[in-house]
């Protein structure tokens, strides 16, 4: 009796079903949340982006925090995030980018406190307030 395949071939057809099965169905790596930005404009990107259909209140709030993180308006930026993540009816991927959002905040301020700015060192002792509530 011999074999349906060639040894050589059955390991490239089990190698090709092993890679796609750690791949994924094809799923899109655009998602929010899947990368999370490595600073505060991007952040402020993908806030926007997930809060475009969202009511005209929380899209304005989104707004707001999306445009003091742009301008490195830290405190503005960090009770912007507080207001919209304390809405009712947030979807996974704005509570992500919120959460994203909040930590590329966390690091710019570290940044930003490390080379001596105030403001920074107000905003990131109002972000930490914001965390334990």
């Amino acid at each position: 009796m011999t074999a349906p395949f060639p040894p050589a071939t059955a390991v490239a057809l089990i190698s090709c079903a092993a890679i796609f099965l750690l791949n994924g169905c094809g799923k899109s790596s655009d998602a929010a949340g899947e990368v999370p930005p490595r600073n505060p404009k991007e952040a402020a990107t993908q806030l926007q982006q997930v809060f475009a259909s969202a009511p005209p209140d929380v899209k304005q709030n989104a707004d707001v925090a999306s445009e003091a993180m742009r301008k490195g308006d830290y405190e503005k930026a960090v009770l912007s995030l507080q207001v919209i993540r304390s809405g009712q009816n947030i979807t996974l991927d704005q509570g992500l980018a919120i959460h994203n959002s909040a930590v590329a905040m966390e690091a710019k301020l570290i940044s930003a406190i490390e080379a001596g700015d105030e403001n920074a060192r107000r905003a990131y002792e109002l972000l930490k307030r914001l965390k334990r509530n």
